[in-house]
């Protein structure tokens, strides 16, 4: 769902711009026929397929977007500010699209603030599920939209297809109708992979996660069935609970890994649970999440 950017800690002058672009971005105008590709404003987009079934009739397919040299694209949780793409799926009768699966991002820091996105080459990985009879070909469309920055932010939105038909003995393999598409599957599958392994996974069953609140900062502690890195990030998944650009402290000792993060100045009381993403380097990340603890009373 999209959000307007968060005002409170972007200087404001940075705020009314953005704001003013988004609304330009929500007009509409998208009546050109969709493509599999779109040049928009610092970004190329693009609808690709790794081919491949990945078990009960699903298959991979990927948004991909190129990123102009320094600007950014939003991960999930976009931190101080900006909006994460989305997209809605036109799909023939009977087929499902799941979720984006978001890699690990970056911290992007952008004067005061700091965003978690992307540069470059980015691929948001998605399952898509064709009904159980797959005769002949099926067109899988996405409307998107999507916000990019550098200094200044701009909206981009694109409607996109691709013709797909069933191939291999079962028919569960999908690979694209028209021949150059078809011709760049290795590299589109080698791309999705790559987005792939960057995916978090859930935290191992062996760990022990717990969260502290203790003063203006949680405390999250990690116990780990392997010496702990001293190089780790942790992404909140859940926004206005971490002050997205403060710096973080982390220390570790044997296997144990500790990591504090300021609270939010927006949050009013402690959450629950807190969730999110421990990044290690190496583009390695778990997602954790622990029960929100009270500090222990002194003895």
């Amino acid at each position: 769902m999209s959000r307007h950017p968060r005002c409170s800690r972007i200087r404001l002058a940075l705020c009314v711009a953005t704001g003013a672009v988004l609304a330009a971005g929500s007009a509409p105008g998208q009546s050109a026929a969709p493509t599999r590709t779109a040049r928009a404003a610092h970004t190329m987009v693009e609808l690709i397929t790794a081919g491949d079934a990945l078990g009960r009739g699903a298959l991979v397919a990927g948004v991909r977007f190129r990123l102009d040299p320094g600007w950014h694209l939003y991960w999930l949780n976009p931190g101080d500010s900006g909006n994460p793409p989305t997209v809605r799926w036109q799909l023939p009768e009977g087929w499902s699209a799941g979720d984006f699966e978001w890699p690990v991002p970056e911290r992007i820091p952008l004067g005061p603030l700091v965003n978690y996105g992307y540069h470059g080459d980015v691929v948001l990985p998605v399952r898509l599920t064709p009904p159980a009879s797959r005769e002949g070909p099926a067109t899988v469309g996405a409307s998107l939209k999507w916000l990019v920055c550098q200094e200044v932010c701009v909206p981009g939105q694109a409607r996109l297809a691709l013709a797909l038909a069933p191939t291999g003995a079962s028919g569960s393999v999908w690979v694209p109708v028209a021949d150059p598409d078809r011709a760049q599957v290795g590299a589109w599958r080698a791309a999705i992979d790559g987005a792939r392994r960057r995916v978090p996974r859930p935290a191992p069953a062996a760990w022990r996660v717990t969260a502290v609140s203790r003063g203006d900062a949680f405390v999250v502690t990690l116990v780990l069935d392997r010496p702990a890195p001293s190089r780790v990030v942790f992404f909140p998944l859940e926004v206005g609970q971490v002050n997205d650009s403060a710096p973080q402290e982390v220390s570790s000792t044997g296997h144990e890994l500790r990591i504090t993060v300021r609270k939010s100045d927006l949050l009013t009381a402690p959450p629950g649970t807190l969730r999110g993403v421990v990044a290690f380097s190496g583009d390695e990340g778990y997602v954790v999440a622990a029960r929100v603890q009270a500090p222990e009373a002194p003895g």
